[in-house]
């Protein structure tokens, strides 16, 4: 009887959940052609990593890829990832599941490859988003900068109307995800961790819109590692495993070995979608001055951050990555380079302002400043869009005005 329990217990908490996919790969004319697919299952063992997908029919999978897993916290499940790869540009849809006949299978999801034209791209484009809202998640304990009334849910619902409606290809996430070093001051207890099990519950939220498009993402201030005070009263059991955008590179891939990015995380990258080179930089590590150069977010002394590359190695990809892109431009390639860094123009521009100007980049967005704003400056657009709501950022006068809750 405990061996079937046990048997039983393994069986429910090893089926796929917190589904996302995001761009990979890249064939001989720079279009991402694969799909890296991501997802965590619970328990202490890991099941197998498969994934079985087609290109032509949503009933009959026949094609099977498998991949990796890893745990990098002890007792809280493992996350899983394998690439689906050679994806023919001229695909309508590719349909796919991911699990195992043992351990159970996700739903079926399916996705739009990259484009092989440079026709019009629709993206979904901020940073800043939270997880719910304060009706559903309150604010108990509410330290400075935190807000008693906040909202992701509007964000949350405008993409899974837009994404229904079909008019986005793709959301480009700039940044502070979730919000998950905050969720300690939703619980009203600070004995109680809170990291691993809020940042689940944004990723099952997102899952509709992650599993079925890609969902990439950079790195903030707020990944950096875990606030929960046990983290930190518990570091070796806890903070140390979580520290230095650890959640952040175990949790999500991005397309970083293909464009020459950092090693084995997602800290800076590139790649091509339709008429537009899309970078990824990385505004909180790896250059003099950084947020997060030495020390996390908290400025905790033995929460260390930085050093993904040697010294200057970050700043010459980027160079490198924008010289690559005008010279195919230049060529006749994709017309249009845009940059995307999680801080605005006033750490980008000294950060790399003469990179975007020598190379021709259009447009930057960021976040960071919970707001949105636009500037044009010698034909470069600096677009801030950090407004996507989360506990640090109040509602605006007409969602007090208008909202659900009837502030």
């Amino acid at each position: 009887m405990k061996f079937l329990a046990a048997s039983l217990l393994t069986a429910v908490t090893a089926i796929p959940s917190q589904v996302h996919i995001a761009l990979a790969g890249q064939d001989a004319n720079g279009v991402s052609n694969g799909m890296n697919i991501a997802w965590k299952t619970e328990g202490n063992s890991a099941p197998l990593t498969s994934v079985k997908y087609s290109f032509t029919s949503v009933s009959v999978l026949d094609q099977t890829v498998t991949g990796t897993a890893r745990n990098y916290l002890e007792d809280y499940g493992f996350h899983h990832q394998a690439i689906i790869q050679d994806i023919p540009c001229a695909t309508s849809k590719v349909h796919y599941q991911v699990g195992g006949d043992a351990d159970g299978w996700s739903e079926v999801f399916s996705f739009k490859p990259a484009p092989c034209s440079y026709d019009p791209i629709k993206v979904s484009i901020f940073g800043d988003m939270g997880y719910l809202d304060s009706e559903q998640r309150p604010m108990l304990i509410a330290l400075d900068g935190l807000e008693k009334v906040w909202s992701a849910t509007y964000t949350r619902e405008t993409l899974e109307t837009l994404k229904n409606e079909e008019a986005i290809d793709f959301v480009w996430l700039l940044g502070d995800i979730g919000y998950i070093d905050d969720s300690f001051s939703h619980t009203g207890s600070v004995v109680h961790f809170t990291y691993e099990e809020t940042y689940d519950g944004y990723m099952q939220w997102m899952q509709n819109i992650s599993a079925t498009m890609p969902l990439m993402v950079l790195p903030g201030n707020h990944e950096s590692g875990c606030h929960d005070p046990s983290c930190v009263t518990q570091f070796f059991k806890y903070g140390k495993h979580l520290m230095n955008f650890t959640a952040y590179n175990e949790r999500w891939h991005m397309p970083s070995k293909e464009s020459g990015g950092s090693r084995d995380t997602n800290m800076w990258y590139s790649f091509n979608y339709g008429p537009v080179h899309f970078v990824s930089i990385n505004c909180e590590t790896d250059f003099p001055g950084a947020g997060e150069e030495f020390l996390d977010d908290s400025g905790i002394p033995y929460l260390k951050a930085g050093g993904f590359g040697a010294e200057g190695e970050f700043l010459a990809w980027l160079e490198a990555d924008l010289a690559k892109a005008d010279a195919g431009r230049k060529a006749g390639g994709r017309p249009w380079i845009v940059v995307g860094g999680h801080r605005p123009y006033n750490t980008a521009f000294p950060l790399a302002g003469d990179l975007f100007q020598k190379y021709g980049v259009d447009m930057y967005f960021a976040g960071h400043s919970h707001s949105y704003s636009r500037t044009l400056s010698d034909g470069l657009a600096w677009i801030v869009v950090g407004g996507a709501g989360c506990e640090e950022m109040g509602p605006p006068a007409s969602t007090l005005l208008f909202g659900p809750e009837g502030v």
